[in-house]
């Protein structure tokens, strides 16, 4: 009983007050005005925007571009660690750091890694005859900004998908590898059929965690573009900042959190059926 009070002190309560807060009208730089109950007015007003559609689908591009990217990258780097080599533990160090940086940070080392003027990437990029990757800046680029987040992201966050992965290795039985290359059965075979069908459950729950992180991305955003240029790189997590933080419309902002909620519902009751079927 403890526990459940806890849980719902925690997370029920802040969670019905999200909710709630969606059906008024509030204004912070209008409280002459009050807290106004309005109904579903909010909910329609936000999805009959075509900008909030552009956004959720700029969201969605970037969180299955990401989230996709560090799956299969995550996994083949986790292959390669879960052998035995002269320098493992070294290399694993480097592979992982990039997860110890907080979001802010790699949002400022990435903006100095692609300064126009003194960034490295841009000078790697010159030498190699990519001027138009630079030129304009890429956060300045519309084209090229949301692939340029989803670069900072895999880069950070494919460290977590190899360490979670990584563990799957570890804890699968050598009987079936044993059986396998007895019957003669090549690398590729034993990783098609014996490895990848055993660690599907440890990949959907990388792919819940990453996904659902990813639906919340700001920090990175807010320190290189800012939502921009123009709407370019303004995913839903910085469309509801905007609304709450810059145009002070509590209600809005409510309403953008709980589209950011429903999508990771979504995502996640996707990934719980697949595991359902998977399991069967």
């Amino acid at each position: 009983m403890p526990g459940l009070a806890y849980l719902g002190i925690v997370f029920a309560i802040p969670l019905i007050y999200a909710i709630g807060i969606t059906f008024f009208d509030w204004n912070l730089l209008r409280p002459d005005l009050g807290i106004k109950f309005v109904g579903l007015k909010n909910y329609i007003d936000i999805l009959t925007e075509v900008q909030t559609w552009n956004t959720i689908g700029r969201t969605l591009y970037f969180v299955i571009g990401a989230v996709g990217i560090e799956l299969i990258l995550g996994t083949a780097i986790a292959l390669l660690l879960n052998r035995d080599f002269p320098g493992t533990d070294i290399v694993s160090s480097v592979v992982l750091a990039p997860f110890m940086m907080a979001p802010i940070v790699v949002g400022f080392v990435w903006r100095f890694l692609l300064n126009r003027t003194f960034g490295p990437l841009v000078h790697l990029f010159s030498s190699l005859g990519l001027d138009f990757l630079t030129s304009p800046p890429i956060f300045a680029n519309g084209d090229l900004v949301i692939p340029a987040i989803i670069t900072m992201d895999v880069w950070q966050f494919t460290p977590f998908v190899v360490l979670v992965v990584l563990a799957g290795l570890k804890s699968l039985s050598t009987q079936y590898y044993e059986a396998a290359e007895v019957d003669g059965a090549s690398r590729w075979q034993m990783f098609w059929y014996i490895t990848l069908p055993l660690l599907k459950p440890t990949l959907l729950v990388a792919a819940v965690i990453r996904t659902l992180t990813a639906l919340r991305i700001f920090d990175t955003i807010m320190v290189t573009t800012q939502g921009g240029p123009g709407y370019s790189s303004e995913v839903l997590s910085f469309f509801a900042y905007r609304l709450g933080f810059e145009s002070y419309e509590m209600g809005s902002a409510g309403t953008v959190g709980i589209i950011i909620l429903t999508l990771a519902l979504i995502f996640t009751l996707f990934y719980i059926k697949i595991v359902g079927v998977e399991s069967e």
